[in-house]
Parts: C-alpha cells; structure tokens; sequence
C-alpha cells in the first residue's frame, strides 16, 4: 500500500481490485485515490483527488464520486477515471466531511450524499445522467 494513512476502501466492480484513498503523510500533498491488486500485491494511483474523505464508484468503476475535506470547498464531485479530472456537483456543507457518504446508485444516474447543512442530517440526491453513462442495474 502506499505510504501515509488508508483511508476508506471498497472492492473493485469485478472484485479483483480494492479502491482506496490515500492521505499522503505530507500535509501539502493531495488525498489520492488509488488500486490495490492483492493477487500480485501491485498497488497504483487513479488520481489525485480535491481532498477527498469518503467515495463511490459507479458500477464500472469508470466514475468516482467525492466528498471533499476541503474548508475552503466543502464539495461532493465526480471523478472520471479516463481523464483523471474532477467535476463540482454541489456544496455539502457538513459539520464533518465524514458523514457526506456519497454513493452511486445501481445504474450511476444519480448520486446520495448526507449532510448536516440544515441543523440536523439529511440525505440529499442528485441527478448525474447528463456526466456519467448509465450502467448495469446491479454490480458486477
């Protein structure tokens, strides 16, 4: 794995790969997303992220989506793997960026995230059609 602190970590669509975030020990580096393959214990970066603390991926894999820790831009965004760059869908506001959780639904046209923007929690959805292709109902 590589070096600095694990952060929260899924399976891969085809269950090969474990996805995880990384926050480098460097203060002034970026979180990053990265793969873990443990069949040939080959561990490689995705993208650096926008501080992100909690993520999804679509059910392909393809797309990734954030929560950032950022003060400065408390957002949830989509990443997309082939070009490694980020897009803001909305500001989530949240006491702690921890509890933002957002996740894809089954066929990756729309996103839920929590927050706590408006005093108490809440789970927030939307739509992503016009960002990412529709998928499979169910996961591989």
């Amino acid at each position: 794995m590589a070096e600095g602190e694990t952060g929260p970590a899924l399976w891969s669509p085809d269950g090969r790969d474990i996805l995880y975030l990384n926050f480098p020990a460097d203060p002034h580096k970026l979180h990053n997303l990265r793969e873990f393959t443990p069949d040939s214990n080959e561990d490689r970066a995705i993208a650096d992220t926008s501080q992100f603390v909690q993520f999804d991926a679509n059910a392909d894999a393809s797309v990734f989506v954030g929560a950032s820790a950022s003060k400065a831009s408390p957002h949830v965004l989509l990443l997309v793997r082939s070009v490694k760059r980020e897009l803001t869908l909305a500001e989530h506001r949240a006491s702690n960026p921890a509890i933002v959780s957002p996740i894809f639904s089954p066929n990756s046209q729309r996103i839920f995230f929590g927050s706590d923007l408006h005093g108490k929690p809440a789970i927030y959805t939307m739509s992503v059609e016009k960002f990412v292709e529709e998928t499979d109902a169910g996961r591989a």
